[in-house]
C-alpha cells in the first residue's frame, strides 16, 4: 500500500512541480516535506487544496489517510498499554500492526516494541528472537542508536535467562557503540554500564564489576536518577563484599539503604540490610548476622513481602551451620518447609541447607536424601548453577559412605549438567 506522503510526492513530481510551487499559498515548504515523508498529515481542507492544484480528486487521497490515522492511533494505543505494563492489551495490536504493515510505520519500530513487551511478560526466547531481527534491520542501516538500544535489550534478556557470558557479550557490544552514537540519553548509558557491572558480579569477576559500577557512579553522579544511584551503590556493596572489602561494602550497603529508605522502597531497604547482615558475618560476627537476617525475614513479613523468592532462609540455615548451631538450623528449615508454598523458588535452597545439616549430624543417608530432592527441583526449575553445586555435594557424599560407583555416575551426571549450560550458552556447538 502506497502511503498518503508517497501518493502526494509521486502526483507532483509527475506535474512536474516543485515543493514550493504545490504549497505556495497553502502551506509552507517545510510542511509539504513533512506530509510528503508521513511526518506530518494535513487538515481536510488543506488536503483538499493540495488535491485540486494536483488535479485529482480527494477521494483519491482520504481512504488512504484515513486508514493511516487508524494505525498511527493503534501504535499510540499499544505504546501507552507498553507504558502501562498492560502487556496482554499491547502484545495482540502491536502484532496487529506488523501483520498488516503501514508504509509511514517503521516496521523494525513496532518489532522493537512486540519484543520489549515480549520480554517484559516473561516471553523471553520470543523477545530474542525479535529483537536479533531488529538489530540485523538496524546494522544493515546503519543506525547505531537503534543497534545500542537492541544490543542492550538483548544482554538483558540473556540475564533473564541467567546466560551471563552472553548478557556480558551484548553489553559490552553496546558499549563499543557508544562511539559511535552522536547522542545517548545519560542514564541509558549508565544503565548499560551498571549491567556489565552486574554481568561481571554474576561471574566472579569482582574487580570488573567494581571497575564498571565506579564507572555508571560518575555518570550518574549528581543526578536526579537516584533509584539508579542506589542499585549502583549496592553492586558496589556486594562487589566490595566479596573482594574482602568490608569496610568499603558497609559504607556502600549503607548510601543504598539510605537511598531506598528515601525513595520509601521497603522492599530494596530490606535486601539492602540483608547485605549488611552477611557482611557482618563474613567480618567474623556470624551469630550477628543470623540476628539481622532474622530482623530482615521479620521484616519482609510485616510489610506482606513474599519471601518464597528469596534466599534469606537458605542463608540463615548457612549461618546457623557456621556457628555449629546445628539444632537450631534443622529447626529453622523444617520451620520454612511448613511456611513455604510447594511452588516457592528457594525451596531447593532449604533442601540443600538440610542436606548440609544432616551432612554435620553424620547421618549421611538422611543428607543423601535432602540433596537428591534439591537436584530434582534444580533440574525442573533450571537452575543452572544451583545444580551443579548440589550435584557436586552429592558426589561427595558418596565418596563419604565409600560407594565409589554412585559417586562415579554422579560426576558423569555433573559433566552433563556442564556441557548442557556451555551448549546453552553458546561456548560448545
Amino acid at each position: 500500500m502506497i502511503s498518503l506522503g508517497q501518493k502526494i510526492r509521486e502526483l507532483r513530481i509527475r506535474k512536474g512541480l516543485t515543493q514550493q510551487e504545490l504549497g505556495a499559498g497553502i502551506v509552507t515548504i517545510s510542511m509539504i516535506s513533512q506530509i510528503e515523508s508521513d511526518k506530518a498529515y494535513p487538515s481536510h481542507k488543506v488536503l483538499e487544496q493540495i488535491a485540486t492544484r494536483l488535479e485529482t480528486p480527494i477521494e483519491y487521497f482520504v481512504a488512504d489517510m484515513q486508514t493511516q490515522m487508524e494505525q498511527s492511533s493503534t501504535y499510540k494505543l499499544a505504546r501507552a498499554y507498553l507504558a502501562a505494563k498492560n502487556f496482554d492489551l499491547a502484545i495482540p495490536l502491536f502484532r496487529d500492526l506488523i501483520s498488516n504493515p503501514a508504509p509511514h510505520l517503521l516496521v523494525h519500530e513496532v518489532q522493537y516494541d512486540l519484543a520489549d513487551a515480549l520480554l517484559s511478560s516473561g516471553e523471553t526466547d520470543k523477545a530474542v528472537e525479535l529483537f536479533e531481527q531488529v538489530l540485523d534491520t538496524v546494522v544493515r542501516k546503519n543506525d547505531d542508536a537503534s543497534a545500542l538500544l537492541c544490543l542492550n535489550k538483548l544482554g538483558e534478556a540473556r540475564y533473564d535467562q541467567e546466560n551471563y557470558p552472553l548478557s556480558l557479550y551484548h553489553w559490552h557490544k553496546a558499549y563499543e557503540t557508544f562511539s559511535r552514537v552522536k547522542e545517548i540519553d545519560p542514564f541509558t548509558r549508565a544503565r548499560i554500564i551498571t549491567n556489565l557491572g552486574h554481568a561481571h558480579f554474576k561471574l566472579g569477576e569482582y574487580a570488573e564489576s567494581v571497575r564498571f559500577y565506579r564507572e555508571a557512579y560518575n555518570l550518574l553522579r549528581g543526578s536526579t536518577n537516584m533509584r539508579q544511584l542506589a542499585d549502583v551503590y549496592l553492586g558496589l556493596g556486594n562487589s566490595y563484599k566479596n573482594l574482602g572489602e568490608y569496610s568499603r561494602a558497609m559504607d556502600y550497603c549503607h548510601d543504598a539503604l539510605t537511598i531506598y529508605e528515601s525513595l520509601q522502597n521497603i522492599r530494596q531497604a530490606i535486601d539492602v540490610k540483608v547485605n549488611f547482615a552477611l557482611v557482618e558475618a563474613e567480618r567474623g560476627d556470624v551469630n550477628e548476622g543470623v540476628e539481622l537476617l532474622h530482623e530482615c525475614l521479620a521484616e519482609y513479613r510485616k510489610h506482606e513481602l513474599p519471601t518464597d523468592n528469596l534466599r534469606i532462609h537458605s542463608e540463615i540455615a548457612t549461618l546457623y551451620i557456621r556457628a555449629g548451631r546445628l539444632q537450631e538450623a534443622e529447626a529453622f528449615c523444617q520451620e520454612t518447609l511448613f511456611l513455604l508454598p510447594e511452588h516457592a523458588q528457594n525451596l531447593a535452597g532449604v533442601y540443600q541447607s538440610l542436606a548440609r545439616v544432616k551432612r554435620e549430624q553424620g547421618d549421611t543417608t538422611a543428607a543423601i536424601d535432602w540433596i537428591k530432592r534439591a537436584i530434582h527441583l534444580h533440574e525442573s526449575r533450571g537452575h543452572r548453577s544451583e545444580l551443579r553445586t548440589a550435584i557436586q555435594e552429592l558426589s561427595e557424599l558418596y565418596e563419604q559412605i565409600g560407594d565409589y560407583v554412585s559417586a562415579n555416575e554422579t560426576l558423569r551426571q555433573l559433566h552433563t549438567v556442564l556441557d548442557t549450560s556451555l551448549r546453552k550458552i553458546g561456548i560448545l556447538v
